[in-house]
């Protein structure tokens, strides 16, 4: 009897030991929970990615610009040719001192180079009296550039100036530094006008290039070529002292004289 209840347990036993073996190599591991949320969000994120990019790429392709030229080219949107038109302040498009210009060769351009010059309404110049001194600046908010007074008096209803959008090839931004400037006056010094007492210019200040901070410069402005340095300077006609860090446009040519 011992020695066959001995052999039964053993049985049992071995049975039991079996069933469990079996029971674990045939059973699935559990799913780790936090694996699954883990790759889950990084699918989710790799998809978002994707999206971004393809929807990135055919918004320039939409407006003619590719992506690799976007990329690659510092300030696309200046213009080849010569772009102009007239504006006149309204109520609608001016806010105390200044108006806001719209027009797509320079809406959304921080860089561009814009030239204004008060006009009757007629368009005339002549006989044009403006009785402030103006210049031009770019609003990071609304993306457009405007004309301001540098007075910060309020921009009269109706009042008409004339913009011209230079080539890019015939134009650049003059900054007024200690080592450019004595007194009223600021020495350019670029290839388009260095050495050159025969070329046309055009200027209009500008507060904030690239729209960043700027400087304010109430003062009538003029042109004048220094035979001796051979370069053309900008200079107050008031004799008033040039401020570090003034910022002009400047054109060169005959045909974006204003």
């Amino acid at each position: 009897m011992i020695y066959f209840a001995a052999m039964l347990l053993v049985f049992f036993v071995a049975v039991g030991v079996g069933a469990v073996a079996a029971l674990m190599l045939g059973r699935e591991p559990q799913r780790d929970v936090s694996t699954s949320t883990s790759s889950a969000e990084s699918r989710t994120f790799e998809d978002t990615v994707l999206e971004t990019t393809s929807i990135t790429k055919k918004t320039l392709e939409d407006t003619g610009i590719e992506a690799t030229n976007h990329t690659k080219t510092a300030n696309p949107r200046k213009p080849a040719q010569e772009a102009s038109f007239v504006h006149k302040a309204t109520d609608e498009n001016s806010r105390g001192d200044y108006t806001y210009l719209s027009n797509p060769s320079i809406n959304r351009d921080p860089n561009a180079i814009v030239l204004v010059r008060p006009i009757s309404d007629r368009g005339s110049t002549s006989g044009t009296t403006y009785k402030h001194n103006i210049g031009v600046w770019y609003e990071t908010v609304a993306k457009k550039w405007a004309i301001f007074n540098q007075d910060r008096a309020a921009v009269p209803r109706g009042a008409t100036f004339k913009v011209i959008v230079p080539p890019a090839s015939e134009s650049f931004v003059h900054h007024a530094e200690l080592i450019n400037t004595v007194g009223n006056t600021t020495y350019l010094d670029d290839p388009l006008t260095n050495g050159n007492p025969d070329a046309v210019l055009s200027v209009t200040q500008n507060w904030n290039p690239g729209g960043k901070r700027g400087i304010y410069n109430n003062h009538p402005i003029g042109v004048l070529y220094d035979k001796d340095l051979k370069k053309w300077a900008i200079y107050n006609r008031d004799d008033g002292p040039m401020p570090d860090g003034a910022a002009f446009n400047v054109a060169i040519s005959e045909k974006t004289q204003l």
